[in-house]
């Protein structure tokens, strides 16, 4: 152009930006990816986790139901028999007197007290109100989750247990549902935590087995049949993960738990 004016370059295409894309400044990668972790690396990692809790999910839902229909409504016993027969060379003074100390750990004589202990620890020592909602709403409601199916199934406890103190209706196991449901929240917690590795992984198993025990204690003391505790393990499956999955959706964000 005339009058000495400089020549101005076009700006380019939308083709030409898809074909030669602008570089991005380094601090808005670090914006993106805070933790500097490779973008496909972490999706990867992310859909690796949901893939497991959502089968978790549906196979514990198609296990409590696929019980619920066969063994319960239509009364089918072969199977709680065949655990009972098998139990029965088990059976022992000495071994009744051991079941009857882990079956306390199952009772709302012992879970009520700790889930009060646990709610006032992270509300008042912790100052973590989410978490010691979370803690209470957990608690009551798998309360009123496990009275209501026991209302509604009306199944009726195996005949001839080893203590005759219990009430109620058989399916599914509260002890079995209950425990699960706290120790499982307990280790929920543990991996929400700064803590060690190896202590995290050492409680985990600790706390799942110790479940475990306490939901085979109802089986050898015949107040429960098999399916009840293996339901009330299911259940608790399904209950954990819709409950944590509508806590973070609906609840505020919470904190990353010191060690």
């Amino acid at each position: 152009m005339e009058g000495g004016l400089r020549s101005i370059h076009p700006l380019p295409s939308s083709s030409t930006l898809f074909l030669y894309p602008l570089p991005l400044p380094s601090y808005c990668i670090s914006l993106i990816n805070k933790n500097n972790i490779p973008v496909k690396k972490k999706a990867g990692a992310i859909t690796l986790r949901f893939l497991i809790v959502a089968g978790s999910f549906l196979v514990s839902l198609f296990l409590f139901g696929f019980i619920a229909d066969e063994m319960v409504l239509e009364q089918e016993y072969t199977m709680d028999h065949q655990v009972f027969f098998w139990l029965a060379g088990f059976t022992s003074q000495a071994h009744t007197h051991i079941m009857l100390i882990i079956t306390f750990f199952g009772s709302s004589y012992f879970l009520l007290p700790a889930y009060i202990l646990l709610i006032l620890y992270f509300l008042f020592l912790r100052n973590n109100r989410k978490l010691s909602f979370d803690v209470a709403a957990i608690g009551i409601t798998s309360t009123i989750i496990l009275f209501s199916l026991k209302k509604f199934f009306h199944r009726q406890r195996p005949p001839d247990p080893v203590v005759h103190t219990v009430n109620g209706f058989s399916f599914p196991s509260g002890h079995s549902f209950s425990s699960f449901t706290f120790f499982g929240l307990l280790i929920y917690i543990i991996w929400n935590s700064e803590m060690k590795p190896v202590l995290r992984w050492t409680l985990t198993v600790f706390f799942f087995l110790f479940a475990c025990a306490i939901a085979f204690s109802r089986v050898y003391l015949h107040v429960h049949y098999a399916s009840d505790v293996i339901a009330g393990f299911c259940l608790c499956i399904v209950w954990l993960v819709a409950a944590f999955w509508l806590l973070k959706k609906f609840g505020r964000k919470e904190k990353v738990i010191p060690a």
